[in-house]
Protein backbone atom coordinates (compact mmCIF):
# COMPACT_ATOMS: atom_id res chain seq x y z
CA UNK A 1 0.00 0.00 0.00
CA UNK A 2 1.39 3.54 -1.02
CA UNK A 3 2.17 5.75 1.91
CA UNK A 4 -1.02 8.15 1.10
CA UNK A 5 -3.30 5.27 -0.11
CA UNK A 6 -6.25 6.05 2.45
CA UNK A 7 -6.51 2.46 4.21
CA UNK A 8 -9.68 1.24 3.70
CA UNK A 9 -9.44 -1.69 5.71
CA UNK A 10 -8.64 -0.43 9.13
CA UNK A 11 -11.63 1.67 7.97
CA UNK A 12 -14.04 -1.86 6.69
CA UNK A 13 -13.03 -3.12 10.13
CA UNK A 14 -13.86 -0.43 12.74
CA UNK A 15 -17.43 0.02 10.69
CA UNK A 16 -17.74 -3.71 11.28
CA UNK A 17 -16.81 -3.60 15.00
CA UNK A 18 -18.85 -0.18 15.41
CA UNK A 19 -15.73 2.05 16.58
CA UNK A 20 -15.44 5.93 16.00
CA UNK A 21 -12.10 7.33 15.68
CA UNK A 22 -12.32 8.52 19.60
CA UNK A 23 -13.88 5.22 20.12
CA UNK A 24 -10.72 3.51 18.73
CA UNK A 25 -7.76 5.59 20.17
CA UNK A 26 -9.41 4.90 23.74
CA UNK A 27 -9.16 1.22 22.98
CA UNK A 28 -5.69 1.21 21.84
CA UNK A 29 -4.51 3.61 24.59
CA UNK A 30 -6.00 0.87 26.88
CA UNK A 31 -4.51 -2.07 24.96
CA UNK A 32 -1.11 -0.28 25.29
CA UNK A 33 -1.74 0.03 29.41
CA UNK A 34 -2.48 -3.60 29.78
CA UNK A 35 0.98 -4.96 27.61
CA UNK A 36 2.57 -2.82 29.34
CA UNK A 37 3.23 -0.33 26.44
CA UNK A 38 3.31 4.33 26.45
CA UNK A 39 1.07 4.87 23.75
CA UNK A 40 -1.24 7.47 23.52
CA UNK A 41 -3.18 7.87 19.98
CA UNK A 42 -6.16 10.84 20.07
CA UNK A 43 -8.65 10.52 17.23
CA UNK A 44 -6.57 12.71 15.10
CA UNK A 45 -3.70 10.02 15.19
CA UNK A 46 -6.80 7.45 14.65
CA UNK A 47 -7.72 9.88 11.19
CA UNK A 48 -4.40 10.10 10.39
CA UNK A 49 -3.64 6.25 10.08
CA UNK A 50 -6.84 6.13 8.04
CA UNK A 51 -5.36 8.27 5.42
CA UNK A 52 -2.67 6.45 4.71
CA UNK A 53 -0.14 6.45 7.68
CA UNK A 54 1.46 3.78 9.47
CA UNK A 55 2.05 4.14 13.01
CA UNK A 56 4.30 2.13 15.10
CA UNK A 57 4.49 -1.78 15.08
CA UNK A 58 3.93 -1.68 18.44
CA UNK A 59 0.99 0.81 17.86
CA UNK A 60 -0.05 -1.64 15.02
CA UNK A 61 -0.21 -4.44 17.62
CA UNK A 62 -1.93 -2.80 20.20
CA UNK A 63 -4.96 -1.46 17.26
CA UNK A 64 -5.24 -5.27 15.93
CA UNK A 65 -5.51 -6.49 19.60
CA UNK A 66 -8.21 -4.05 20.49
CA UNK A 67 -10.37 -4.28 17.28
CA UNK A 68 -10.27 -7.70 18.06
CA UNK A 69 -11.26 -7.48 21.50
CA UNK A 70 -14.50 -5.78 20.09
CA UNK A 71 -15.39 -8.35 17.77
CA UNK A 72 -14.46 -11.07 19.96
CA UNK A 73 -12.08 -12.85 17.24
CA UNK A 74 -8.30 -12.54 16.42
CA UNK A 75 -7.76 -9.54 13.60
CA UNK A 76 -4.65 -9.74 12.03
CA UNK A 77 -2.74 -7.30 10.75
CA UNK A 78 -3.36 -7.77 6.84
CA UNK A 79 -7.18 -7.58 7.94
CA UNK A 80 -6.48 -3.47 9.01
CA UNK A 81 -4.19 -2.80 5.77
CA UNK A 82 -0.93 -2.87 7.98
CA UNK A 83 0.83 -6.19 5.90
CA UNK A 84 4.56 -6.73 7.89
CA UNK A 85 6.55 -3.87 5.72
CA UNK A 86 9.46 -4.86 3.47
CA UNK A 87 11.28 -1.88 4.88
CA UNK A 88 12.06 -4.02 8.19
CA UNK A 89 14.66 -5.87 6.12
CA UNK A 90 17.42 -4.27 8.38
CA UNK A 91 15.88 -5.19 11.53
CA UNK A 92 14.68 -8.97 10.91
CA UNK A 93 18.61 -9.04 9.17
CA UNK A 94 19.80 -7.79 12.59
CA UNK A 95 17.11 -8.71 15.30
CA UNK A 96 16.76 -12.10 13.47
CA UNK A 97 19.81 -13.59 14.76
CA UNK A 98 19.60 -12.23 18.11
CA UNK A 99 18.21 -14.27 21.26
CA UNK A 100 15.40 -11.70 22.17
CA UNK A 101 14.49 -10.68 25.59
CA UNK A 102 10.45 -10.59 24.34
CA UNK A 103 9.00 -13.37 22.66
CA UNK A 104 6.49 -11.08 21.43
CA UNK A 105 9.75 -9.51 19.32
CA UNK A 106 10.45 -13.03 18.26
CA UNK A 107 6.85 -13.38 16.87
CA UNK A 108 7.46 -10.41 15.30
CA UNK A 109 10.14 -11.48 13.21
CA UNK A 110 9.02 -14.75 12.80
CA UNK A 111 6.23 -13.10 10.76
CA UNK A 112 8.04 -10.76 8.59
CA UNK A 113 10.48 -13.88 7.76
CA UNK A 114 7.68 -15.59 6.58
CA UNK A 115 6.43 -13.47 4.71
CA UNK A 116 9.78 -12.82 2.96
CA UNK A 117 10.38 -16.68 2.35
CA UNK A 118 6.38 -16.84 1.34
CA UNK A 119 7.16 -14.02 -1.39
CA UNK A 120 10.82 -15.40 -2.47
CA UNK A 121 12.29 -11.72 -1.67
CA UNK A 122 15.83 -11.47 -1.73
CA UNK A 123 15.52 -10.75 2.59
CA UNK A 124 14.89 -14.47 2.36
CA UNK A 125 16.77 -15.90 -0.52
CA UNK A 126 19.88 -13.69 -0.05
CA UNK A 127 20.62 -13.66 3.63
CA UNK A 128 23.84 -15.61 4.70
CA UNK A 129 24.27 -17.48 7.89
CA UNK A 130 26.29 -14.67 10.97
CA UNK A 131 28.85 -16.79 12.34
CA UNK A 132 29.48 -14.11 14.97
CA UNK A 133 26.03 -14.29 16.83
CA UNK A 134 26.47 -18.12 17.90
CA UNK A 135 27.97 -17.14 21.61
CA UNK A 136 25.11 -14.55 22.17
CA UNK A 137 22.62 -17.06 21.07
CA UNK A 138 23.53 -19.95 23.58
CA UNK A 139 24.02 -17.97 26.48
CA UNK A 140 20.70 -16.08 25.80
CA UNK A 141 18.88 -19.59 25.74
CA UNK A 142 21.01 -21.15 28.51
CA UNK A 143 20.39 -18.20 30.88
CA UNK A 144 17.24 -17.03 30.08
CA UNK A 145 13.98 -17.99 32.29
CA UNK A 146 10.37 -18.37 30.56
CA UNK A 147 7.38 -16.16 31.60
CA UNK A 148 4.62 -18.63 31.84
CA UNK A 149 2.63 -19.55 34.38
CA UNK A 150 0.52 -22.52 35.37
CA UNK A 151 -3.39 -22.31 34.79
CA UNK A 152 -4.96 -25.72 34.87
CA UNK A 153 -8.42 -24.08 34.05
CA UNK A 154 -7.01 -23.11 30.42
CA UNK A 155 -4.92 -26.66 29.97
CA UNK A 156 -7.48 -28.52 27.81
CA UNK A 157 -8.23 -25.21 25.33
CA UNK A 158 -4.18 -24.78 24.93
CA UNK A 159 -3.65 -28.62 24.45
CA UNK A 160 -6.15 -29.06 21.57
CA UNK A 161 -4.96 -26.78 19.56
CA UNK A 162 -1.56 -27.68 20.06
CA UNK A 163 -2.19 -30.95 19.42
CA UNK A 164 -3.62 -30.43 15.94
CA UNK A 165 -0.38 -27.53 14.95
CA UNK A 166 1.75 -30.58 16.18
CA UNK A 167 -0.19 -33.14 13.89
CA UNK A 168 0.13 -30.99 10.74
CA UNK A 169 3.82 -30.45 11.40
CA UNK A 170 4.39 -34.01 11.37
CA UNK A 171 2.69 -34.80 8.60
CA UNK A 172 4.30 -32.47 6.57
CA UNK A 173 7.83 -33.36 8.12
CA UNK A 174 7.09 -37.08 6.99
CA UNK A 175 6.37 -35.45 3.40
CA UNK A 176 10.33 -33.14 3.44
CA UNK A 177 11.33 -36.62 4.69
CA UNK A 178 10.04 -38.34 1.21
CA UNK A 179 10.59 -35.31 -1.11
CA UNK A 180 12.94 -32.36 0.30
CA UNK A 181 12.61 -28.98 2.24
CA UNK A 182 12.08 -27.62 -1.06
CA UNK A 183 8.54 -29.44 -1.40
CA UNK A 184 7.32 -28.69 1.76
CA UNK A 185 8.46 -25.33 2.38
CA UNK A 186 5.59 -23.65 1.02
CA UNK A 187 3.04 -25.79 2.79
CA UNK A 188 4.08 -25.09 6.39
CA UNK A 189 4.92 -21.68 5.69
CA UNK A 190 1.21 -20.44 4.73
CA UNK A 191 -0.17 -23.20 7.76
CA UNK A 192 2.31 -20.91 9.93
CA UNK A 193 1.03 -18.03 8.77
CA UNK A 194 -2.76 -18.61 8.33
CA UNK A 195 -3.56 -20.85 11.68
CA UNK A 196 -0.09 -20.15 13.96
CA UNK A 197 0.90 -16.89 14.17
CA UNK A 198 -2.55 -15.10 15.05
CA UNK A 199 -2.92 -17.95 17.68
CA UNK A 200 0.28 -16.50 18.74
CA UNK A 201 -1.11 -13.36 19.33
CA UNK A 202 -4.51 -14.27 20.76
CA UNK A 203 -3.82 -13.77 24.40
CA UNK A 204 -3.44 -17.02 25.56
CA UNK A 205 -2.41 -17.30 29.31
CA UNK A 206 -0.92 -20.09 31.42
CA UNK A 207 -0.36 -24.10 30.15
CA UNK A 208 -2.77 -22.74 27.27
CA UNK A 209 -0.04 -20.32 25.92
CA UNK A 210 2.63 -22.97 26.89
CA UNK A 211 1.41 -25.80 24.91
CA UNK A 212 0.84 -23.52 22.26
CA UNK A 213 4.12 -21.76 22.26
CA UNK A 214 5.87 -25.63 22.86
CA UNK A 215 3.89 -26.30 19.05
CA UNK A 216 5.12 -23.29 17.78
CA UNK A 217 8.86 -23.85 18.51
CA UNK A 218 8.14 -27.32 16.97
CA UNK A 219 6.66 -25.70 13.53
CA UNK A 220 9.86 -23.06 13.56
CA UNK A 221 11.92 -26.16 13.95
CA UNK A 222 10.68 -27.81 11.11
CA UNK A 223 10.74 -24.34 8.72
CA UNK A 224 13.90 -23.78 9.80
CA UNK A 225 14.91 -27.22 8.94
CA UNK A 226 13.10 -27.12 5.38
CA UNK A 227 14.99 -23.25 4.55
CA UNK A 228 18.40 -25.07 5.37
CA UNK A 229 17.59 -27.71 2.83
CA UNK A 230 16.24 -25.17 0.32
CA UNK A 231 19.79 -23.91 0.80
CA UNK A 232 17.71 -20.27 2.48
CA UNK A 233 20.50 -20.28 5.16
CA UNK A 234 20.22 -17.07 6.68
CA UNK A 235 16.53 -17.43 6.68
CA UNK A 236 16.83 -21.03 8.32
CA UNK A 237 19.25 -19.80 11.24
CA UNK A 238 16.66 -16.74 11.77
CA UNK A 239 14.05 -19.32 12.35
CA UNK A 240 15.75 -21.90 14.89
CA UNK A 241 16.88 -18.54 17.00
CA UNK A 242 13.76 -17.71 17.38
CA UNK A 243 11.96 -21.25 17.55
CA UNK A 244 15.06 -21.27 20.36
CA UNK A 245 12.88 -18.28 22.11
CA UNK A 246 9.44 -19.66 21.91
CA UNK A 247 10.86 -23.07 23.09
CA UNK A 248 12.23 -21.02 26.21
CA UNK A 249 8.43 -19.28 26.14
CA UNK A 250 7.13 -22.69 27.03
CA UNK A 251 9.67 -24.43 28.93
CA UNK A 252 10.50 -26.85 26.65
CA UNK A 253 14.18 -28.07 27.56
CA UNK A 254 14.24 -30.63 24.75
CA UNK A 255 12.70 -28.97 22.15
CA UNK A 256 15.23 -26.08 22.51
CA UNK A 257 18.30 -28.62 22.46
CA UNK A 258 16.70 -29.84 18.81
CA UNK A 259 16.64 -26.26 17.68
CA UNK A 260 20.42 -26.19 19.23
CA UNK A 261 21.32 -29.55 17.52
CA UNK A 262 20.20 -27.80 14.26
CA UNK A 263 22.18 -25.02 14.49
CA UNK A 264 25.05 -27.33 15.38
CA UNK A 265 23.77 -29.58 11.64
CA UNK A 266 23.90 -26.29 9.80
CA UNK A 267 27.12 -24.34 11.31
CA UNK A 268 29.23 -27.87 10.62
CA UNK A 269 27.78 -28.22 7.03
CA UNK A 270 28.90 -24.26 5.93
CA UNK A 271 32.15 -24.95 7.47
CA UNK A 272 31.85 -23.50 10.76
CA UNK A 273 33.10 -26.39 12.65
CA UNK A 274 34.08 -24.96 16.52
CA UNK A 275 30.40 -22.91 16.29
CA UNK A 276 28.71 -26.45 15.84
CA UNK A 277 30.80 -28.39 18.40
CA UNK A 278 29.53 -25.49 20.97
CA UNK A 279 26.00 -25.61 19.75
CA UNK A 280 26.05 -30.11 19.86
CA UNK A 281 27.34 -29.08 23.39
CA UNK A 282 25.16 -26.55 24.23
CA UNK A 283 22.11 -28.94 23.26
CA UNK A 284 23.36 -31.72 25.33
CA UNK A 285 23.64 -28.90 28.90
CA UNK A 286 20.23 -27.66 27.96
CA UNK A 287 18.85 -31.02 28.27
CA UNK A 288 20.60 -32.42 31.22
CA UNK A 289 18.04 -34.61 33.24
CA UNK A 290 15.38 -33.76 30.39
CA UNK A 291 16.38 -35.59 27.35
CA UNK A 292 15.51 -39.98 26.36
CA UNK A 293 18.59 -41.71 25.61
CA UNK A 294 17.92 -41.34 21.73
CA UNK A 295 17.95 -37.79 22.00
CA UNK A 296 21.03 -37.39 23.91
CA UNK A 297 22.12 -40.19 21.28
CA UNK A 298 21.21 -37.11 18.45
CA UNK A 299 22.81 -35.11 20.58
CA UNK A 300 26.47 -36.27 20.73
CA UNK A 301 25.75 -37.81 16.64
CA UNK A 302 26.09 -34.03 16.01
CA UNK A 303 28.80 -33.52 18.42
CA UNK A 304 30.86 -36.92 16.84
CA UNK A 305 30.49 -34.83 13.46
CA UNK A 306 31.47 -31.45 14.05
CA UNK A 307 34.47 -33.16 15.89
CA UNK A 308 35.24 -35.30 12.95
CA UNK A 309 34.91 -31.99 10.55
CA UNK A 310 38.05 -30.57 12.73
CA UNK A 311 39.64 -33.74 12.04
CA UNK A 312 39.38 -34.43 16.24
CA UNK A 313 39.46 -38.58 15.40
CA UNK A 314 39.88 -39.13 19.12
CA UNK A 315 37.13 -36.83 19.75
CA UNK A 316 34.75 -38.07 17.54
CA UNK A 317 35.40 -41.61 18.50
CA UNK A 318 34.99 -40.76 22.14
CA UNK A 319 31.18 -38.65 20.95
CA UNK A 320 30.54 -41.67 18.63
CA UNK A 321 31.04 -44.12 21.25
CA UNK A 322 28.60 -42.24 24.33
CA UNK A 323 26.36 -41.87 21.81
CA UNK A 324 26.18 -45.48 20.62
CA UNK A 325 25.81 -46.18 24.72
CA UNK A 326 23.08 -44.26 24.86
CA UNK A 327 20.97 -45.49 21.71
CA UNK A 328 21.77 -48.98 23.42
CA UNK A 329 19.69 -48.07 26.57
CA UNK A 330 16.47 -46.33 24.90
CA UNK A 331 13.06 -46.89 25.41
CA UNK A 332 10.94 -45.20 22.73
CA UNK A 333 7.85 -44.97 25.16
CA UNK A 334 10.17 -42.00 26.71
CA UNK A 335 11.01 -40.41 23.01
CA UNK A 336 9.34 -37.25 21.72
CA UNK A 337 7.45 -37.88 18.94
CA UNK A 338 10.14 -35.62 16.64
CA UNK A 339 12.67 -38.26 17.39
CA UNK A 340 10.95 -41.25 15.85
CA UNK A 341 13.19 -40.53 12.70
CA UNK A 342 16.53 -41.30 14.58
CA UNK A 343 16.57 -45.36 14.65
CA UNK A 344 19.87 -47.64 14.68
CA UNK A 345 20.10 -46.85 10.54
CA UNK A 346 20.22 -43.15 11.14
CA UNK A 347 23.09 -43.57 14.08
CA UNK A 348 25.24 -45.53 11.72
CA UNK A 349 24.33 -42.74 8.77
CA UNK A 350 25.69 -40.25 11.05
CA UNK A 351 29.35 -42.72 11.65
CA UNK A 352 29.28 -42.63 8.08
CA UNK A 353 29.60 -39.25 7.82
CA UNK A 354 31.95 -38.65 10.45
CA UNK A 355 34.77 -41.58 8.97
CA UNK A 356 34.02 -39.71 5.29
CA UNK A 357 34.97 -36.51 7.32
CA UNK A 358 37.78 -38.17 8.85
CA UNK A 359 39.21 -40.06 5.63
CA UNK A 360 38.49 -43.36 6.59
CA UNK A 361 37.51 -44.97 3.60
CA UNK A 362 37.23 -48.58 4.61
CA UNK A 363 34.87 -47.45 8.10
CA UNK A 364 32.99 -44.83 5.51
CA UNK A 365 31.42 -48.04 3.47
CA UNK A 366 30.85 -50.38 6.63
CA UNK A 367 28.83 -48.01 8.52
CA UNK A 368 26.94 -46.91 5.16
CA UNK A 369 26.03 -50.11 4.85
CA UNK A 370 24.72 -50.64 8.08
CA UNK A 371 22.89 -47.37 7.48
CA UNK A 372 20.20 -48.65 4.77
CA UNK A 373 17.31 -51.21 5.12
CA UNK A 374 16.24 -52.00 2.14
CA UNK A 375 12.43 -51.35 2.64
CA UNK A 376 12.32 -49.48 5.40
CA UNK A 377 14.74 -46.80 4.40
CA UNK A 378 12.80 -43.57 2.64
CA UNK A 379 14.52 -42.74 -1.05
CA UNK A 380 15.64 -39.90 0.26
CA UNK A 381 17.45 -41.14 3.32
CA UNK A 382 19.17 -43.36 0.98
CA UNK A 383 20.33 -40.92 -1.93
CA UNK A 384 22.39 -38.73 0.73
CA UNK A 385 23.75 -42.28 2.50
CA UNK A 386 24.80 -43.60 -1.54
CA UNK A 387 26.36 -40.79 -2.17
CA UNK A 388 28.33 -40.69 1.39
CA UNK A 389 29.21 -44.84 0.94
CA UNK A 390 30.56 -43.91 -2.67
CA UNK A 391 32.49 -41.19 -1.59
CA UNK A 392 34.08 -43.71 1.04
CA UNK A 393 34.76 -46.16 -2.60
CA UNK A 394 36.45 -43.26 -3.90
CA UNK A 395 38.68 -42.94 -1.53
CA UNK A 396 39.50 -46.40 -1.38
CA UNK A 397 39.84 -46.76 -5.45
CA UNK A 398 36.70 -48.59 -6.07
CA UNK A 399 36.13 -46.36 -8.76
CA UNK A 400 33.50 -49.07 -10.56
CA UNK A 401 31.15 -49.47 -7.18
CA UNK A 402 31.36 -45.09 -6.23
CA UNK A 403 29.92 -44.56 -9.66
CA UNK A 404 27.71 -46.86 -9.46
CA UNK A 405 26.52 -45.91 -5.88
CA UNK A 406 26.59 -42.24 -6.92
CA UNK A 407 24.34 -43.39 -10.12
CA UNK A 408 21.89 -45.10 -7.57
CA UNK A 409 21.73 -41.88 -5.30
CA UNK A 410 21.09 -39.58 -8.31
CA UNK A 411 18.00 -42.15 -9.90
CA UNK A 412 17.01 -42.16 -5.85
CA UNK A 413 16.69 -38.89 -5.59
CA UNK A 414 14.47 -38.27 -8.41
CA UNK A 415 12.25 -35.06 -8.05
CA UNK A 416 13.95 -34.55 -4.59
CA UNK A 417 14.40 -30.46 -3.95
CA UNK A 418 17.31 -30.24 -1.63
CA UNK A 419 20.08 -28.07 -2.17
CA UNK A 420 22.00 -30.06 0.46
CA UNK A 421 22.21 -33.33 -1.85
CA UNK A 422 23.21 -31.22 -4.62
CA UNK A 423 25.88 -30.28 -3.06
CA UNK A 424 26.74 -33.67 -1.90
CA UNK A 425 26.48 -34.79 -5.57
CA UNK A 426 28.27 -32.02 -6.51
CA UNK A 427 31.38 -32.94 -4.19
CA UNK A 428 31.60 -36.16 -4.88
CA UNK A 429 31.55 -35.02 -8.72
CA UNK A 430 34.67 -32.59 -8.13
CA UNK A 431 36.54 -35.64 -6.73
CA UNK A 432 36.08 -37.74 -9.64
CA UNK A 433 37.07 -34.93 -12.21
CA UNK A 434 39.80 -33.14 -9.96
CA UNK A 435 41.68 -36.44 -10.53
CA UNK A 436 42.68 -39.13 -12.43
CA UNK A 437 39.42 -40.30 -13.50
CA UNK A 438 38.03 -37.13 -15.86
CA UNK A 439 39.00 -39.85 -18.74
CA UNK A 440 37.95 -42.77 -18.07
CA UNK A 441 34.97 -43.84 -19.91
CA UNK A 442 32.45 -44.66 -16.85
CA UNK A 443 33.24 -41.18 -15.32
CA UNK A 444 32.05 -39.66 -18.96
CA UNK A 445 28.59 -41.74 -18.18
CA UNK A 446 27.96 -40.77 -14.58
CA UNK A 447 28.61 -37.14 -15.92
CA UNK A 448 25.83 -37.50 -18.73
CA UNK A 449 23.53 -38.95 -15.96
CA UNK A 450 24.00 -35.93 -13.79
CA UNK A 451 23.85 -33.77 -16.66
CA UNK A 452 20.51 -35.43 -17.64
CA UNK A 453 18.88 -34.63 -14.24
CA UNK A 454 21.16 -31.80 -12.63
CA UNK A 455 22.48 -30.17 -16.15
CA UNK A 456 23.69 -26.90 -13.70
CA UNK A 457 26.65 -29.32 -12.18
CA UNK A 458 28.26 -30.33 -15.30
CA UNK A 459 29.24 -28.54 -18.36
CA UNK A 460 29.45 -29.24 -21.57
CA UNK A 461 33.13 -29.56 -23.41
Amino acid sequence: MAAKEPNRRLAAVMELAGVSNKGLAVRVRGEGRRIGLDISPDHVSVKRWLDGSRPHEDTIRCIAAALGAKLGRVVTLTEIGFDSPQTGSADLLLDGVRYLPESSRAIDILEGLTDADMGDYPLATKAQWDPTVSPGIITGYLFAASSWEPSPSEFDAGLGLAARIRATVRNLTELEFQYGGGHTRKMLLAYWKSEILPELRNGHKGLARQELFAAAADAAEVLGWNAYDAGRHGTAQRYFVQGLRLSREANDAVMGGQILSNLSHQANYLGNFNEAVHFARAAQSATTGRASATVNAMFLAMEARALASLGDSRGCGAALNRAEQEFARRRQEDDPEWISYFDAFELAGEAAHCFRDLGHSRQTQIFATQAIDPELTPARTRSFICIVHADGALADGNLDEALSLASQSVELAGSLQSSRHGRYLSDFYGSLTGGRHIKHPAVKAFADLLRSKHPEMVHSD
